[in-house]
């Protein structure tokens, strides 16, 4: 029976040979899609998983994603803090200013605001800078189109 079987799926190669590729694309189509959905749910819980000081995140319940955020309240984060087990809450501070370039172009900027206290969200890796300069106060600079803050 086997062999009928063989024979069957064998016996006209152009059909053999396209039924062996449709498997292959559809099989490569299947993990490449896997492979875009994955990256994206990474990529969506990026900005979380990269503060790895905080193990448990406390968000509004209205909270839908990520991007839209909505700061706690006074009293939301001293009842996280009265929770048992709980040794430290802090609000992560996010934000989409506009800021004006040093040739006086604006462009909209992603600001993500740490504790200034205990330096948590902030980055294990800075490209530019260094973890010194988060201590220092504000400095200015002034050129001729203006103000601009200070790039370590």
């Amino acid at each position: 029976m086997n062999f009928v079987a063989l024979r069957m799926l064998t016996g006209d190669r152009a059909k053999y040979f396209g039924l062996v590729f449709a498997i292959a694309f559809c099989t490569f189509l299947l993990e490449n899609q896997t492979t875009i959905f994955a990256n994206i749910m990474k990529r969506t819980a990026s900005q979380i998983l990269d503060v790895t000081d905080a193990e448990v995140w406390v968000m509004d319940p209205q909270t839908e994603y990520w991007e839209q955020t909505k700061a706690l309240k006074d009293t939301d984060l001293t009842r996280v803090r009265s929770v048992p087990g709980v040794q430290w809450a802090v609000r992560l501070f996010k934000g989409n200013p506009v800021a004006r370039t040093l040739d006086g172009k604006f462009a909209v900027s992603f600001l993500i605001g740490i504790d200034d206290a205990t330096l948590a969200g902030a980055p294990r890796k800075m490209l530019l800078g260094s973890w010194e300069r988060l201590g220092e106060p504000d400095s200015i600079i002034v050129d001729k189109s203006g103000l601009h803050p200070a790039v370590p």
